[in-house]
């Protein structure tokens, strides 16, 4: 017979467990609603901080958590978490829409009603008539925030559902249904260490947030952004990169995959290939193509440094979009929520 533990949830309270059970199934059969979406290990929104006791597997990128949809209860145990966003729902409007690249559209979406969001973090979208889509909110690349609208950035590819509907069956004043935030790989407040951020492709909008929250909070701040692209014209962020510059403790470097595309300020390769050695105080986040996560996580796993990025895979065309986490889940595909160039 199994036997019970007991868990507690720092400012929550306490529930029994059975050995064996996953930390997310028992706290949510005691009525614990710990933050979820997925359930399968891919989105990170049930990220939790262990100070106390055992669990096994569901580790990530950050010592001393674990994702509750994995993490199994070994002992007693005392688990944290941290104080986000609750998710909602709220009905939309698309209020415009801005070609950035060839192949790049920026959309501003206004919500019916506010709803708050971590840098970082990403939401579902419903546009109607179409399936659902997740994507990361982001801000403008340049001039002042707009508090009143997200803000996506959209990769558009051959056969993609919702790419290839922007600008005829989805425009300006269409209809959609925001459901979030979700997400692990959002920004923590009040911290100086330095940050160390890479991107790709459109990856560069929950990047570009997590960068222009962080300097909001403190402008000098160390920071290191990398932003690839696969050649010149997908590098859309020039004008976020050139306000970055503007800070003192900031370094830049942009990137294209291509080498006869470099230049004398655009340096070629992949953005792995100008990390930084990495120090035990720096904290990284990624976001971009599945191959650039897995080599950026790799480092820092070695250099035993906190590594953010909410793990993301792709999905065939046909099925738009972006990145998917769990295809029967949401099924999103590589447009991005930050995902493959």
């Amino acid at each position: 017979m199994k036997k019970l533990v007991s868990i507690s949830i720092e400012n929550e309270g306490v529930f029994k467990a059975y050995r064996g059970d996953t930390l997310l199934d028992a706290a949510l059969l005691n009525g614990f609603d710990l933050p979820h979406d997925c359930r399968a290990g891919a989105c990170g929104s049930c990220r939790v901080r262990v100070i106390s006791g055992t669990l096994e597997g569901g580790e990530t990128g950050e010592p001393g958590s674990v994702l509750a949809c994995q993490a199994k209860v070994r002992t007693p145990a005392q688990i944290a978490i941290d104080d986000v966003p609750p998710i909602e729902s709220v009905s939309a409007r698309v209020k415009s829409m801005t070609r950035l690249a060839h192949d790049v559209v920026e959309l501003a979406i206004a919500p019916s009603r506010p709803l708050h969001w971590l840098a970082g973090q990403y939401c579902q979208f419903r546009f109607a008539g179409f399936p659902s889509r997740c994507y990361s909110p982001t801000v403008p690349l340049e001039g002042a925030t707009d508090r009143d609208a997200f803000r996506l950035h959209i990769r558009q590819v051959r056969g993609g559902r919702i790419s290839q509907a922007l600008g005829t069956a989805i425009k300006p004043r269409h209809r959609l249904k925001i459901v979030g935030p979700y997400g692990s790989a959002y920004l923590r407040p009040a911290q100086s260490n330095r940050l160390v951020l890479l991107a790709s492709g459109t990856g560069f909008a929950p990047i570009w947030s997590i960068a222009h929250a962080a300097l909001s909070e403190m402008p000098d701040r160390p920071i290191v952004l990398i932003a690839g692209g696969r050649n010149r014209a997908a590098l859309y962020m020039g004008r976020a990169l050139l306000r970055l510059l503007a800070f003192p403790k900031v370094d830049v470097t942009a990137v294209v995959s291509g080498a006869n595309a470099a230049s004398s300020v655009i340096r070629s390769g992949s953005p792995i290939d100008h990390m930084p050695e990495l120090r035990r105080d720096d904290i990284v986040h990624v976001a971009g193509s599945p191959a650039l996560v897995q080599a950026v996580e790799k480092l820092s796993r070695a250099a035993q440094v906190p590594c953010f990025a909410d793990a993301f895979v792709p999905n065939a065309p046909e099925e738009d979009g972006l990145v998917g986490r769990i295809r029967k889940w949401i099924t999103p595909a590589s447009e991005y929520m930050g995902a493959a160039p």
